[in-house]
């Protein structure tokens, strides 16, 4: 007759565990005496019984357990392909979870082994490294937004379009950070915008102050966005004004990349898409005011959007640039960009022009991620950019 001769319990985790010792005679049928089949009935039930009450405490057990069964009674986290269910995707059905280590080789896609840290320096510049930010900022009086540690990273000045969200400029900031560049994002709001003097010119002299005080950057690229040729043009407003003193910053830039680049003419329409990119009615309401405010407003507001939009086109900046726009965006003309490439290429500087039928405004890179991240990667090596960071080979994303 057999019987669940020994148990194991282990402490932690919690597991118990059953193993079935037979003897040569067990589960086989005895016709020698009618008590013993009655003895091994009343045994068979008592065990029924048992295994019942394991099934409520949350014990696995198997159907196949019978007279001819030696299997072991698991804790069914135990067995070796494991079964459950994740938070994030409850709604799919169970799946078996092999060891990860598996699919984890060095081949595996570049966005399963991405790492971006981000530090918040102002409410309209965020930093983005590619390794845990461990510098302390000093922000005192003296050396306002000076890092104790520099990263020893080069960096990129990364120059918002407007209302843009922190998932979608992480997307760019990736591709600068997997090379070894520190990203520095400049963004502005709806109000800063409408008022310079308090707003972007603002957010212009804390954007100068930290390249100033930080001199460890280096070399710079500058890649802006939209209503960024704007924000970039203030920039250049505050340090053409001391020449002198900001030679040190404008000597730094190896390259520039402006994408869907937004003059001037382009605030009315611009403006309201970007508040209300799907309320017609909306928009049609914010453009006729953004025309008011910038007739009514002249002083306070027209005034300096077009002498930025004057110092972008005639610019300090003589490094290379390149230029993404298309045919259908209206907020970024290629007529305006046109205009603007000619103005520099007349003071000798090296323009690269991509313009597709057909794209969407600051997005050409979700439209065109392949032929995009091609011709900026050959810009950057035109320029010397990843010979001087040491990236002897175009990087693959």
């Amino acid at each position: 007759m057999a019987s669940l001769s020994r148990f194991a319990i282990n402490s932690a985790p919690a597991r118990l565990c059953f193993v079935r010792t037979t003897t040569s005679g067990a589960y086989s049928n005895n016709n020698s005496s009618s008590s013993n089949n009655n003895t091994a009935t009343a045994n068979n039930t008592r065990m029924h019984n048992s295994m019942t009450t394991f099934k409520t405490q949350g014990f696995a057990t198997n159907a196949a357990i019978g007279p001819m069964s030696s299997r072991l009674l698991l804790p069914a986290s135990n067995h070796s392909k494991q079964t459950s269910r994740n938070f994030s995707s409850l709604n799919m059905p169970l799946q078996p979870q092999i060891s990860r280590l598996v699919h984890h080789n060095a081949m595996a896609p570049l966005k399963n082994r991405r790492f971006i840290s981000s530090k918040e320096i102002t409410k309209n510049m965020t930093l983005y490294t590619n390794e845990p930010f461990k510098s302390e900022v000093d922000n005192n009086s003296l050396d306002f937004f000076r890092f104790k540690k520099p990263t020893g990273n080069p960096l990129v000045l990364m120059m918002a379009w407007l209302l843009a969200k922190q998932k979608h400029l992480k997307k760019y900031a990736e591709i600068y950070t997997e090379l070894g560049f520190d990203v520095m994002v400049v963004h502005i709001t709806p109000w800063q915008l409408l008022w310079p003097v308090k707003g972007t010119q603002v957010v212009a002299s804390e954007t100068i102050k930290f390249l100033e005080n930080n001199k460890s950057y280096a070399p710079i690229v500058v890649h802006g966005f939209s209503v960024g040729a704007y924000q970039m043009g203030e920039i250049m407003l505050q340090m053409s004004r001391d020449m002198e003193r900001y030679k040190q910053i404008l000597d730094r830039f190896a390259c520039q990349i402006w994408d869907s680049a937004a003059d001037i003419t382009e605030i009315p329409v611009g403006l309201p898409k970007s508040i209300f990119p799907k309320n017609l009615s909306m928009q049609t309401a914010l453009r006729n005011y953004t025309l008011y405010h910038l007739k009514t407003f002249h002083n306070q507001a027209t005034i300096h959007y077009m002498r930025s939009s004057q110092m972008f086109h005639s610019t300090i900046l003589k490094q290379p640039a390149l230029f993404f726009v298309s045919d259908n965006d209206p907020i970024g003309p290629p007529s305006s960009n046109h205009a603007v490439r000619e103005n520099w290429e007349r003071a000798n500087i090296k323009v690269t022009f991509k313009c597709w039928k057909k794209s969407q405004h600051a997005a050409h890179m979700i439209k065109h991620r392949d032929e995009y991240l091609d011709i900026l990667y050959k810009h950057l090596e035109e320029c010397g950019v990843l010979e001087a960071i040491g990236v002897k080979t175009r990087a693959k994303l």
